[in-house]
């Protein structure tokens, strides 16, 4: 992303490009772009011997529907500005999706890695006290959902320690989703989101004058897929795509670096290597190579995006090679580089589209 740029300015461009196609008034494209309300916390957990301090925000973008929907991310680059822009990308995707939600988002900035699961429960639900005593916690008000860096079990803490505090709410266990089966949850949330990216791309490849865009043939067989991110979203999208539709997952970039394969590259084997050894290197069925970066450029028919935001930015948009672009991670792709590959011919599946789930 470009020195001075920020995640939260390239989605009120991208939103100000929207507004201006249906010439809408200028006030009422200020309010809709704004965030409603913001809550910032800085709280104190004594743990390791020693008192902690954690900083961590909740922010509305819209309550034009009740309650605002948006998942929580634990990550420790999370900031102000990239909460507030994910919280409006949620009240779009919403919109876009006809959902009666708001739009909104949390984030805790902290490595997980760097902290025991005890420890992060703990500082998990002194969180979620804090959100829930400020009214940005509640079944019918706010309800997160696992993001970056949170899962199942982040939820289950976040809804005990609400239901905890709320002994009264009868529907304590609704004020999250995406619990396990067994806590309240339902069956087919985990991979939600990475089969609606195979669904976006299904629906791409059925319609004629959208595939004949790219220049690709009207079908995924054999396909060449890269997939930037092996989390949960990437994970689900590479594992369908290859198993239910034939498409071959030739590159997969992570932390440490990308491996190749342009036979297709085994999704299971892979991940299985990524939870044990924490990354991409010293995968056996694959040529590893530090730069993942770079593979981004490689030379592919689908590129998905699934990891950070702003992976995709001026000063690589120019070598970037896809013909069709999915994003599944949130804003992978800054104004600048949608811009730039727009006039190239490429065609993008926006992410409040593509990673909607």
């Amino acid at each position: 992303m470009a020195a001075g740029k920020t995640f939260l300015t390239d989605v009120n461009q991208m939103f100000q490009v929207a507004a201006d196609l249906i010439a809408m008034e200028d006030g009422l494209a200020t309010k809709i772009r704004v965030c409603n309300a913001t809550y910032v916390t800085r709280f104190g957990v004594r743990l390791r011997g020693q008192m902690h301090t954690f900083e961590g925000w909740r922010s509305v973008h819209s309550d034009h529907f009740s309650p605002a929907k948006g998942g929580i991310r634990f990550a420790p680059q999370a900031d102000l500005d990239e909460v507030e822009a994910l919280a409006a990308l949620m009240t779009y995707k919403c919109a876009l999706m006809d959902l009666p939600f708001g739009g909104s988002k949390g984030a805790l900035k902290i490595d997980p890695n760097e902290w025991e699961t005890w420890e992060i429960e703990r500082i998990t639900r002194r969180f979620a006290q804090e959100l829930a005593r400020h009214d940005f916690l509640s079944p019918s008000q706010n309800v997160p959902a696992p993001d970056m860096g949170t899962n199942e079990m982040t939820m289950v803490w976040i809804a005990d320690a609400y239901r905890r505090l709320k002994p009264e709410d009868i529907n304590a266990t609704a004020c999250v989703t995406g619990k396990p089966v067994n806590a309240g949850g339902i069956e087919g949330r985990t991979e939600a989101t990475g089969r609606g990216v195979q669904y976006a791309i299904q629906e791409l490849f059925r319609t004629p004058s959208d595939i004949a865009r790219t220049g690709l043939p009207a079908t995924l067989e054999g396909r060449s897929v890269i997939v930037q991110g092996l989390g949960n979203v990437g994970y689900h999208a590479a594992k369908f795509l290859s198993q239910d539709d034939g498409a071959r997952i030739v590159a997969v970039i992570e932390r440490d670096g990308v491996v190749r394969n342009p036979d297709g590259l085994d999704i299971e084997a892979l991940k299985a290597h990524i939870v044990e050894t924490g990354g991409v290197a010293g995968f056996a069925h694959g040529e590893y190579d530090a730069d993942g970066a770079a593979a981004l450029e490689d030379a592919c028919d689908i590129l998905i995006p699934a990891a950070l935001e702003g992976a995709i930015h001026a000063g690589n948009a120019p070598r970037i090679k896809a013909p069709l672009i999915v994003e599944a991670a949130n804003g992978p792709l800054t104004f600048e580089a949608n811009e730039i590959l727009l006039k190239r011919g490429a065609v993008i599946v926006p992410d409040m589209f593509a990673n909607a789930g």
